[in-house]
């Protein structure tokens, strides 16, 4: 009885209340009102006293105290002098201190060093020592008025606060050390674009300055999220000079920029300029911030180089000239076009009154015949014959499925097209879950030729065919052509003579046929120009046996976008630009017929039929303990007739 006495007597219950409010008053004095002189000396000062009294009285009942009583109170002194330990250790990282220590004369760098170390130390000491004092004082309440103090109770409670503050700290240690590392990793839904290879790669072929201006406030979401991914970019890039900055703060800068409005970006060279806007609300500039790596890479395009044309054959029925309509939902040119825009292209068309019938414009960058349904005229294919003859570009997609006379057009590079659509009844994707999704093929299978360096590299990302047909060299081509056949299709596809979908041994064979290829040829100086000049000193070619792998549908896959992408910067010249593209826009999920009946009757019927079964299930396991339960509890009539006579 005197031990629970003294104990109560020494340390009221408002003793650890008192504490914590000691510790209120030296964060809101240092931290909440230090721009108040006078009141932020008159808090700190009375929350300092408060947690040395009380720290004093801590130890005062240590001595009244005995048993495990005193084990309890030596406990809780010990805590609340750690308390003041850690209160003292912040101090040491005012103004005033650190100059009455002489740290503050010391280099920046050691200032620093010094100030985050401390900051730490008295955080962690202050949570390691706030957490379990007052669990302890929790499990000690109930016990107040006993004869007796647990120090076994309170142990376990000290031990399950002091666990508890470790992990906040380390926690907290673990994401300051992660956020001062270079390597990030998010797996939130959301995320940012980073720098793809391929941007990277246009950053680094800068020669003369590029100036990134980025002006957000100080603290805001979105800035946090551009300015990360601006740092990637020009990490380790002396030819890329970032700045960061608040528009407000530096006036003159954003006037020179011609900004007037927080959430841009600014990409300069000399006097060539691109912006971005992406805005301060996080809420809004989501969806820019998922495609930032494709507008940022479009800008730095146009900065770093001349504008290019490419034109696109038109009036043959070609899937860039095809109008979309719920018909042809994803079977259009839309993807494409955009694609080289983004690659600082200019697009347009090219038909009999612009020059398909007599010469290519000089301003040709390259020429591209994207699955006509209709074949070419004679003068129409003689015409791109003399482009590429003198070192023109072309991107053919020829499809089988057209039922058109295109070999015209595999002539000039010197291919042949083969009739049939090639199918593979074993690996293939499906779409109506029938026979004829065997003509959506897949394939993995690249060459290490420089049009598709990528994909090569990353050779788990399969390209999508669909309805495609297979490539050979002709055997009267011009020897000078070199022709690398850069993707073929599984070893298991056939070449479906008969369009039956299925595999008709002796009349069909399976073999992995070309649907790819990249043919080019030295343009010597004899070589027919137009406009008095040759297009370069190398014709080009990339030869596709599909049209519907360049479609809408198809580059929402990876690997098609990258298949294109690095086709054209082989065609361009700029092979050494080619890598992997950042594409983190959310992919709309469609479902067939089919399978929104099986969602729906699974969703009415199916999930509360489980519920309803798992619920009856354990009423009739509980009904049948209970039952033999009673039946091993009730006595036998032998057992009752014998403590009947018993008694």
């Amino acid at each position: 009885m005197a031990m629970s006495s003294g104990l109560q007597a020494r340390t009221p219950t408002w003793v650890a209340p008192a504490y914590v409010a000691g510790l209120m008053l030296v964060f809101l004095g240092e931290r909440v009102l230090s721009t108040i002189g006078w009141l932020r000396l008159l808090l700190t000062g009375i929350g300092v006293l408060l947690v040395a009294v009380l720290t004093a009285v801590r130890w005062v009942a240590v001595r009244v105290s005995h048993g495990e009583a005193r084990s309890v109170a030596r406990a809780l002194a010990l805590l609340s002098t750690g308390g003041l330990l850690a209160v003292a250790m912040y101090f040491t990282t005012t103004d005033r201190v650190e100059e009455g220590l002489g740290i503050a004369t010391t280099a920046l760098a050691s200032r620093q060093r010094f100030e985050s170390a401390m900051t730490v130390a008295w955080v962690a000491l202050a949570i390691g020592t706030l957490v379990p004092m007052l669990f302890a004082e929790r499990a000690i309440f109930p016990m107040r008025r006993s004869n007796w103090i647990e120090w076994r109770r309170v142990r376990e409670a000290l031990g399950a606060g002091l666990i508890l503050s470790l992990v906040a700290v380390y926690g907290s240690l673990f994401t300051f050390v992660a956020g001062e590392l270079a390597v990030k990793a998010d797996f939130s839904y959301f995320h940012t674009a980073r720098p793809s290879e391929s941007t990277r790669k246009i950053a680094e072929s800068a020669r003369s300055p590029v100036d990134i201006l980025a002006f957000f406030p100080e603290v805001n979401p979105v800035g946090v999220e551009a300015s990360a991914y601006l740092r990637d970019v020009a990490r380790g890039l002396p030819a890329i000079r970032l700045q960061i900055s608040d528009r407000l703060l530096l006036p003159e800068a954003a006037r020179q920029a011609k900004v007037f409005e927080d959430g841009i970006i600014v990409v300069e060279r000399g006097s060539d300029r691109e912006t971005i806007s992406l805005g301060t609300d996080i809420a809004t500039a989501r969806p820019k911030l998922k495609v930032l790596d494709a507008d940022f890479q479009k800008a730095l395009l146009k900065v770093l180089r001349e504008k290019r044309t490419a034109y696109f054959t038109v009036g043959h029925g070609e899937l860039n000239d095809t109008q979309p309509t719920p018909q042809n939902e994803g079977r259009t040119g839309r993807g494409l076009r955009q694609l080289l825009e983004q690659q600082n292209y200019t697009v347009r068309d090219l038909d009999a009154a612009t020059g398909l019938l007599t010469d290519v414009p000089a301003d040709a960058a390259v020429v591209l015949v994207v699955g006509p349904a209709q074949p070419f005229l004679p003068e129409e294919a003689a015409t791109l014959g003399r482009y590429a003859a003198r070192g023109g570009r072309l991107l053919l997609c020829l499809d089988p499925e057209a039922k058109a006379n295109l070999q015209p057009l595999a002539d000039i590079v010197g291919l042949s097209l083969s009739s049939s659509v090639l199918a593979n009844d074993k690996v293939h994707l499906r779409r109506r879950f029938n026979d004829s999704d065997a003509t959506l093929l897949i394939t993995n299978r690249y060459s290490s030729h420089a049009s598709v360096s990528t994909l090569s590299r990353i050779a788990s990302r399969p390209v999508v065919f669909v309805g495609a047909g297979s490539l050979e060299r002709k055997p009267s081509a011009d020897a000078a052509l070199r022709v690398d056949f850069t993707v073929r299709a599984l070893g298991d596809t056939f070449n479906d003579e008969n369009g039956n979908w299925r595999f008709d041994p002796g009349a069909e064979k399976r073999d992995s046929y070309a649907l790819g290829a990249a043919v080019s040829k030295s343009v010597d100086a004899a070589a027919p120009t137009v406009h008095g000049e040759k297009k370069s000193d190398e014709m080009r070619a990339f030869v596709l046996g599909d049209a519907d792998v360049v479609s809408d549908a198809a580059l929402a896959n990876d690997a098609n976008a990258l298949l294109l992408a690095d086709a054209i910067h082989w065609l361009g010249g700029e092979e050494s630009l080619a890598g992997a593209m950042s594409t983190p826009e959310d992919v709309r999920i469609e479902h067939t017929k089919q399978k929104d009946l099986v969602w729906f009757y699974g969703s009415i019927f199916g999930a509360p039929s489980l519920v309803l079964g798992a619920g009856l299930l354990y009423t009739h396991r509980i009904r049948r303990s209970k039952k033999n339960g009673a039946s091993r509890s009730k006595p036998s009539p032998e057992t009752v007739q014998r403590d009947g006579v018993a008694a």
